[in-house]
Parts: structure tokens; sequence; C-alpha cells
């Protein structure tokens, strides 16, 4: 485990530490998903007799897969645990 990430888990979680970590997750998924989806692209498009540049690309699919998995984890092990759910004010 990383520094950063032990040092953004051990702190104490706050709703607006989480909804920065929350945005932080989807900013940085956004462009593995284009990467994922370029490399992807590119595997299928490769003229016969590129095996090398094939498996360039599937790897670079795996890295984006794992790259995903950290992300995860890191969004499952920062979810704050003792706030309370928000609830509609009531009009009456």
């Amino acid at each position: 485990m990383s520094v950063a990430h032990v040092a953004l888990v051990e702190r104490p979680p706050t709703p607006a530490r989480e909804e920065a970590v929350r945005e932080l997750i989807h900013d940085l998924r956004q462009p593995l998903s284009s990467i994922e989806a370029i490399a992807y692209y590119l595997e299928m498009t490769l003229p016969a007799g590129q095996s090398q540049a094939r498996q360039y690309m599937h790897r670079l699919q795996e890295l984006v897969e794992r790259s995903n998995e950290i992300l995860e984890q890191a969004a499952s092990d920062y979810k704050t645990q003792d706030v309370p759910a928000r609830t509609p004010p009531r009009l009456l």
C-alpha cells in the first residue's frame, strides 16, 4: 500500500473529504476508459503479423484494468461510516 493511500485511509473520514475522493476517482477513471477503448480498437485493427504490437495493446488494457481495481479499492477503503444519510426536509 502506498504512503499516500495509507495517509488518506488513516485520516478521519468526513463527507467533504469523501466527496473529494469520489470526484478524484471519477476524474481518473475517465481517461483510463479512453485509453482502454483506444487500446482495444488498435488491437482489433492491427494487421496480421503484428503480434508484438497486439501484446502491447493487450498489456495496456490489463494495466488499465489494474488501475481501475486500485481506484475501486481506494474508494471502498475510504467510505465514511458514521455519517447519517440526508433526509428530505419536512414541508409541513
